[in-house]
């Protein structure tokens, strides 16, 4: 666990360097690899989004790890085949493909040694206690064995990839990430939002004519990105076939690896909602009223609680959409209102009263939730949880600024707000000593609007007669000082804020005498 730890604590700070760098502008695309037979190939598209959108957060609780075994077992997945077969559920030729591709990845397995060996160990593993479990359901079989037949054609021979890459396979347009012990995973947020991509493209805005929303331009597709409608028509395709019937109520997409406590397979709001502002605005564009008919399948997902869905009763009395089904009292802010976005939006294109309603419902529990969010200078991630990384606070401003174009009031208010946390410089106000006892101690005292660096130098004529150095919060705060002699000293106090990376500093001094 302190090794998934510290990875995913570099990879955080490395995603927080690199939005610091841009804050001003929403980042387009990100790198992928590209399976193509044996080789494999790093290519730019326009249309995958960048890693940290598609990040999933700091982990909700402690990450449960499985002991892999050797090649052995699959008696649970041949059985869940077999019931599946003699039911009807699935067709003969699904049947014995499926055996195929499971015999054929517990072969690759027994050849595999290492961390190559983990990776795939992990996927068969899974896979069979889901079987054991009697959830390895027909409608579930279309992902569980593309991802296992992925795994078992990647792991073997390509290049070994980084910490949350996205690999493509060439003739699909699907995305998988690299979860690094839980290999080759499909990640419903990055397909959804890769579509959303795709459909922005080809409703590109006139250059020059993108108006100023809530203090910023709103995201946008990235000029001169060309329209790629048979792109998303096949990447829509391929994810309706991946849809599994959950609580026979609606239908999902869901994450099929443990992460912070929770167990496959589990679903997030966020990117149910993306899936369905996706299916919906594809509908418009390309004229198919199939995916209108997906979405409106998928809007149990708010209806239904949690586990099976997402809906809970939120923090302050009203409903919430989780991030995680598995996570009922983990509220964050970002994906609340990204969820939000998805139901208002679709509800709107489509005419859709039911997706109104799921909006309608709980869109007063997130104006109350957003001063909650706020801790004077900075966000916070989920409800009196912890302060958002530089990532996820341009994020939710993001997200803030997207809530603020659609209903204006607190959701701009808040989205300017934390505009100016990441841009304004910190203020550093000196509020004393007047004077000072030569031989005593005195404390400089100073009110400071962000975290920040603060240091303090104190002279006598060009002289520095005493430094002094502090990371601290917000507030009225205060530096220790002695003047050893009587005499005029001059008090100066510089502060550099800690977390844009930007080098912001304010600064102030006063003439304090000392008898």
């Amino acid at each position: 666990m302190a090794r998934t730890m510290r990875v995913r604590g570099l990879v955080i700070a490395v995603m927080a360097v690199a939005l610091a760098a841009a804050l001003s502008a929403p980042a387009f695309a990100s790198p992928v690899l590209v399976v193509d037979g044996d080789h494999v190939r790093r290519a730019d598209d326009p249309f995958v989004p960048p890693a940290p959108e598609v990040d999933l957060g700091p982990a909700p609780g402690r990450a449960r790890h499985q002991a892999i075994s050797a090649a052995g077992g699959g008696g649970g997945v041949s059985a869940a085949l077999a019931r599946a077969y003699r039911a009807h559920a699935i067709s003969r030729t699904s049947y014995a493909g499926y055996r195929r591709t499971f015999g054929r990845a517990r072969s690759t397995l027994s050849r595999l040694s290492g961390a190559r060996r983990r990776e795939l160990g992990y996927v068969v593993q899974t896979l069979e206690r889901l079987a054991q479990a009697r959830r390895l359901t027909p409608s579930r079989m279309p992902a569980q064995f593309l991802g296992l037949r992925r795994n078992a054609a990647y792991w073997p021979s390509k290049r070994f990839p980084a910490v949350g890459d996205q690999i493509e396979f060439k003739g699909s347009e699907l995305l998988f990430q690299y979860f690094p012990g839980r290999g080759l995973q499909f990640h419903p947020l990055s397909n959804f939002k890769k579509a959303n991509l795709l459909h922005g493209a080809c409703k590109k805005r006139t250059p020059g004519k993108a108006k100023l929303v809530c203090g910023a331009r709103p995201p946008g597709p990235k000029p001169g990105t060309p329209c790629r409608p048979k792109r998303l028509a096949h990447l829509l395709d391929e994810l309706s076939a991946l849809a599994v019937h959950r609580d026979r109520r609606f239908i999902a997409w869901e994450y099929m690896f443990e992460f912070g406590g929770g167990s496959p397979p589990w679903i997030s709001g966020m990117a149910e909602a993306t899936a369905i502002s996706a299916f919906g605005r594809a509908s418009q564009l390309l004229g198919r009223p199939d995916y209108l008919a997906t979405a409106r399948s998928a809007l149990g997902a708010f209806e239904v609680p949690h586990p099976a869905g997402v809906r809970a009763r939120g923090p302050l009395g009203g409903v919430h959409y989780l991030q995680y089904s598995f996570a009922p009292r983990l509220f964050i802010f970002n994906a609340f209102m990204q969820a939000l976005i998805g139901l208002h939006d679709y509800g709107k294109l489509a005419a859709d009263p039911r997706a109104t309603q799921l909006f309608t419902e709980a869109e007063p529990e997130a104006r109350r939730e957003v001063p909650f969010s706020d801790v004077g200078d900075w966000s916070r991630y989920n409800f009196r949880g912890h302060e958002s990384s530089p990532l996820y606070h341009e994020l939710l401003r993001e997200i803030l600024q997207g809530m603020g174009q659609r209903l204006g009031g607190i959701y701009c208010d808040y989205a300017i707000r934390y505009r100016g946390y990441q841009t304004d410089p910190p203020k550093v106000v000196f509020q004393g000593p007047r004077q000072a006892v030569h031989g005593r101690v005195v404390g400089v005292r100073f009110s400071l609007s962000k975290l920040s660096v603060v240091e303090l130098k104190v002279y006598r004529g060009h002289r520095v007669v005493h430094r002094g150095l502090a990371t601290l919060r917000q507030g009225n705060r205060s530096l220790p000082w002695r003047a050893d002699k009587p005499g005029t000293y001059v008090v100066r106090l510089g502060a550099k804020e800690l977390r844009t990376g930007r080098s912001k500093r304010g600064r102030t001094s006063a003439r304090v005498p000392v008898s």
